[in-house]
């Protein structure tokens, strides 16, 4: 019986050092090469400016901070000098709500750990009974990226639902993101510092910023606290900034929570931003 299980413990031993080098050989060389193709431009954001345009080269994805954005950035313009970034940028992009999405380790933690340069430092604020999480998810992203041709980090144009806005879901999509227990949730300080961290990278690098105020349905852009439109207008009135909160009108041009656009819209805003970025070029 004993031997039996000295046998165990070497075969599981073994698995776990072979995974485990694997695992390292992984991060390693994904952290040199996170991106499988080259950019000198991108679009970078959340979810809106995923729904938002059709394009490869879209690499915006759910929830994002500007503290990720800001890591992708810096790890583009090591493979390739960015002549241009796409930011989304509007005015729910500077509130707290974001904070929740910066600590969700399923969410984070496969996502972009290859990207910090502290990896270790990284870990430490995690619980490390979801670390099997983590190993999991790099194992299946480094075979996607190797099978599919595909960037290590997530991301990526998205289509969106053929579905008509709900005024009710829009109401809660404002309360969610712009109120907690019904006053007028803070400002987010880690969007705040690394939006300012964003063009500060970008002004240094000689890369072009152009913000992407994405479009809204009407009765969310009525609904936006005052506080937070003199903000968003505080921090950007000196950028560049590609507006288009106010193309779109019709209910079947939003989703549901009239935050993102419908698939009715994608084409239309995908066609917009081409003319812009002929005109922008021309400039």
């Amino acid at each position: 019986m004993s031997g039996f299980i000295r046998k165990c413990f070497f075969y599981f031993g073994l698995i776990f050092l072979i995974g485990s080098a694997a695992f390292i050989f992984i991060t390693i060389y994904f952290s040199n090469h996170p991106f499988r193709f080259h950019y000198s431009t991108v679009f970078l954001g959340d979810s809106r400016v995923q729904y938002l345009y059709y394009n490869k080269q879209n690499l915006a994805c759910n929830s994002e901070s500007f503290y990720f954005n800001f890591l992708k950035i810096k790890s583009l313009n090591k493979q390739k000098h960015l002549d241009t970034v796409y930011l989304g940028c509007s005015h729910h992009s500077f509130s707290a709500y974001f904070d929740q999405y910066a600590v969700n380790q399923e969410e984070i933690l496969p996502r972009y750990y290859i990207l910090e340069e502290n990896k270790w430092k990284y870990l430490k604020k995690f619980n490390f009974t979801n670390l099997h999480f983590l190993f999991k998810k790099q194992f299946q992203l480094a075979w996607e990226s190797i099978k599919y041709r595909k960037n290590f980090i997530p991301g990526g144009c998205a289509s969106p639902m053929n579905r008509m806005v709900d005024m009710n879901k829009l109401k809660k999509r404002i309360q969610q993101q712009f109120y907690c227990q019904n006053k007028i949730m803070p400002f987010s300080l880690n969007q705040l510092r690394y939006f300012d961290s964003i063009q500060n990278f970008c002004l240094l690098n000689q890369s072009k910023l152009i913000l992407i105020n994405s479009p809204v349905h009407p009765e969310y852009r009525k609904n936006i606290p005052q506080k937070y439109l003199d903000q968003y207008l505080q921090k950007t009135q000196h950028l560049q900034v590609l507006e288009m909160g106010d193309i779109l009108t019709k209910d079947s041009d939003f989703m549901p929570d009239g935050d993102h656009i419908s698939w009715k819209a994608y084409l239309k805003c995908t066609h917009f931003i081409n003319q812009k970025r002929h005109e922008f070029s021309q400039k």
